[in-house]
């Protein structure tokens, strides 16, 4: 337990061959999207679980909902595909997502259902794409 009241002195690296400037780092400038108004895309993707386990009832409730507010939805190739697993392949859902960032019509990429197997794209997902899409990314 510390006795003293002097503050504790930040630690400094004394090697300087393990030392860098801020600026000698590549960090990406985070890109804020603009708010969905009125007209918007909407592309839903599946990541994880297929939209098949989602009712034709509740799809109709959801899609009428964002009708209300102008957004248009649409929908990734692959998200009614379901495995034994609930889902589709890797290859198939990172091709899902790939197609929403790129596409410059969408406004906004949202997810079908939660995240129960999305690790699994990670080492396949294009991050400079992702990182440089104006995309909002919900789910």
């Amino acid at each position: 337990r510390r006795q003293s009241s002097e503050p504790l002195a930040p630690r400094r690296n004394t090697d300087a061959s393990r030392t860098r400037k801020c600026d000698d780092l590549n960090m990406i400038t985070p890109i804020v999207p603009n708010r969905l108004r009125s007209g918007d895309k909407v592309r839903v993707v599946a990541p994880a679980r297929s939209l098949e386990l989602i009712s034709k009832e509740l799809r109709a409730v959801a899609t009428a909902r964002f009708e209300r507010l102008g957004l248009e939805l649409s929908f990734g190739e692959h998200v009614e595909t379901c495995d034994a697993f609930d889902s589709s392949p890797i290859e198939e859902r990172v091709a899902d997502l790939h197609a929403a960032f790129a596409d410059p019509g969408v406004g906004a990429v949202m997810t079908v259902i939660g995240g129960y197997n999305s690790n699994q794209l990670l080492p396949h997902l294009d991050w400079d794409l992702i990182a440089t899409s104006p995309n909002i990314l919900c789910g």
